[in-house]
């Protein structure tokens, strides 16, 4: 069954999932954040049936998060790797392991902790800041519409405004 697409809204988190796909692309790039490349290295990874492995390296090569590499000059072999809007998905990929942790797994059952490198404490939460640093909540808020805004989207920014 093929999936709908988000593709006709005029909406940043709409193409935004559009581009990153479902469940198992998030695990593909969840993986290629680990460091693995290579096909059979994401189906023994992620347990997922080559059909759809397949699938979604497509998708996320149409979307340019992630590149196919031959793995040396003239090989028939590749590698899978994150483009620079592949890697521009961290700080999402971060908050979405932490909302795991926090809301599926709960405080102090975390499967896999985050942590700098250079001073091995966990990682702060994710967190919106305004542009003076301050942390923002969804009541500190409000949407407006850009320049790339449709006529539709115009007036959900005004609905929006008035809700809060």
């Amino acid at each position: 069954m093929k999936r709908k697409s988000l593709e006709h809204f005029n909406c940043s988190w709409a193409q935004a999932a559009e581009a990153v796909g479902d469940k198992w692309s998030i695990m593909i790039i969840r993986d290629a954040f680990y460091g693995v490349k290579t096909f059979s290295a994401f189906v023994k990874s992620i347990g997922i049936a080559k059909n759809i492995l397949t699938q979604r390296l497509e998708h996320l090569q149409k979307h340019e998060i992630i590149e196919k590499r031959p793995v040396g000059l003239g090989s028939s072999r590749f590698e899978y790797c994150l483009t620079e809007k592949g890697f521009a998905l961290f700080p999402a990929i971060i908050a979405l392991g932490q909302w795991g942790d926090k809301w599926i797994f709960g405080e102090g059952k975390e499967p896999l902790i985050v942590v700098d490198m250079e001073s091995k404490q966990p990682l702060e939460q994710v967190s919106v800041k305004a542009s003076d640093g301050r942390k923002l909540s969804l009541r500190d808020i409000t949407f407006v519409a850009g320049e790339g805004a449709s006529e539709n989207t115009q007036k959900t920014a005004d609905e929006i405004s008035k809700f809060w």
